[in-house]
């Protein structure tokens, strides 16, 4: 994925994303997309990010940030800009509730009043259970100049809602590259656990897998929210640590220290595919269906599924 003809050098970009939040993926997808303009000459003098913890967000990516809940601060950093990017991840969806959509959908048309180019990378699009958000998804996603998707399902449903200039991609972690690939010769399986409505249930699906394994098992978190997951069910699974990934270092790491992965979140097998660890997903979500089939990756289904 190069992005060739998405970008001009002379520009200023704005970035908003679920940037801030402490989700290692979203960081990640952060730093894809500071990656992907720096290569197009795109200085980080030149980039302001929206985040949930702009102090953060600053000292760790090294680029201005401003709280993406003020709106006199969104304003001020949108008459800076000339473009905004929808940074990757699953923006506009309703899995919860609508407010994500409206969010998006209200930073979107903002950008759009203030005259700038709109462009959303890395995209999932859905599910969007209710029709004000496929309105409003619809309304923002035509907005954009371009629309790169990252799975087959996310692209058939943007163009239902008539998105022009859309492509099929894939996700923008993927961009990122190891600084070294020669992993260490471990018997250790790393095993993640996310909050869901189904947790119960992939968690008896994997059970007695991850407490035969006979090597180390590491249970990793890319959240806080995981973290305590992991730490609720260590003793049933037979945990022998738990650890919090914050950057894409700590991740190399631990995968390159790994012979065998089996996880529910879409970034954990993103990640194991980078670092070449043999993994199995969880789908949870079909945004992690999208990708362990773009890839090959094996999964662990149910048999009313």
């Amino acid at each position: 994925m190069t992005f060739t003809s998405y970008f001009l050098p002379s520009n200023s970009y704005l970035l908003l994303g679920y940037y801030g939040f402490g989700n290692l993926g979203d960081e990640l997808l952060l730093q894809a997309c500071i990656k992907i303009l720096n290569g197009r000459g795109i200085a980080n003098e030149n980039i302001i990010v929206l985040s949930n913890n702009p102090e953060d967000t600053q000292k760790n990516f090294n680029v201005a940030s401003v709280n993406r809940w003020k709106i006199f601060e969104v304003v001020k950093a949108m008459r800076k800009s000339e473009n905004l990017i929808l940074g990757g991840g699953g923006l506009f969806q309703d899995s919860t509730s609508v407010k994500s959509c409206v969010y998006y959908w209200g930073i979107v048309r903002l950008a759009k009043l203030f005259g700038l180019k709109i462009f959303a990378l890395g995209q999932s699009v859905g599910p969007l259970r209710s029709k004000i958000s496929r309105l409003l998804t619809a309304d923002a996603l035509r907005a954009c100049e371009k629309v790169h998707v990252r799975d087959k399902n996310s692209f058939n449903i943007a163009k239902e809602l008539g998105c022009k200039n859309l492509e099929l991609g894939r996700d923008l972690v993927l961009t990122l590259k190891p600084s070294r690939i020669s992993k260490s010769n471990l018997n250790l399986m790393l095993v993640n656990l996310r909050p869901c409505a189904t947790l119960e249930k992939f968690l008896n699906a994997i059970a007695l897998r991850v407490q035969e394994f006979p090597g180390e098992k590491i249970g990793v978190a890319l959240s806080i929210d995981d973290g305590k997951i992991l730490i609720e069910y260590q003793k049933i699974l037979g945990l022998n640590e738990i650890k919090l990934i914050k950057n894409f270092n700590d991740a190399e790491k631990i995968f390159l220290s790994a012979s065998c992965a089996i996880g529910m979140r879409l970034h954990f097998g993103v990640l194991a595919k980078i670092f070449e660890t043999p993994a199995t997903l969880l789908p949870y979500d079909v945004k992690v269906s999208e990708f362990a089939r773009q890839f090959n990756i094996p999964v662990i289904q149910f048999e009313n599924e």
